[in-house]
């Protein structure tokens, strides 16, 4: 098993197997139980709700046009705003990568560093804003279960002073 990492230098690192799953495992475990949250929370009537992109949400930054958003929330620890954006496509994961690719290598957006994880069918493009600060992942999952289906998980941090106000609690 080996995970290969592109980033400004052409060359490939491999990881070692014993160190590969732990990022990716951090990740999981840190974005999992935002995205269930959301995923669970009611609409009117105990229906559920159609996901949105959170409020505050950057509007420059790209959405992939041919996706759904399946889960999407916000939360404010004190120390900025972290978005969490989970979508699927039927669309070829290698496309949606593309897509990623060229519009995050577009001012202000910038592609710090490219994984790819090939036994998992997995690329994560890691990106940061050149003008404030914030930064994130992309992942971009391929699976074949019952067909073709590509999952995109969105993770953006936004620093306290480019962070949308937490709601003031009512008196």
């Amino acid at each position: 098993m080996a995970l290969e990492i592109e980033g400004s230098n052409p060359s490939v690192h491999p990881i070692p197997a014993c160190q590969q799953g732990f990022g990716m495992r951090r990740l999981a475990f840190l974005l999992l139980p935002l995205l269930l949250l959301v995923a669970c929370r009611g609409g009117d009537g105990g229906e559920p709700a159609t996901p949105q992109l959170p409020e505050g949400f950057p509007a420059d930054f790209p959405i992939y046009q041919g996706a759904t958003i399946t889960a999407a929330g916000r939360i404010n620890p004190g120390q900025g705003d972290i978005y969490a954006i989970a979508m699927e496509t039927t669309d070829a994961a290698d496309t949606v990568r593309s897509f990623y690719k060229d519009r995050l290598a577009v001012a202000p957006w910038e592609i710090s560093n490219v994984l790819e994880i090939p036994e998992e069918n997995t690329v994560i493009l890691e990106f940061a804003r050149q003008d404030d600060g914030r930064g994130g992942t992309v992942s971009i999952q391929e699976e074949q279960t019952d067909g073709q289906k590509t999952t995109i998980a969105i993770s953006l941090a936004a620093p306290p002073s480019t962070a949308t106000p937490a709601a003031s609690p009512g008196p």
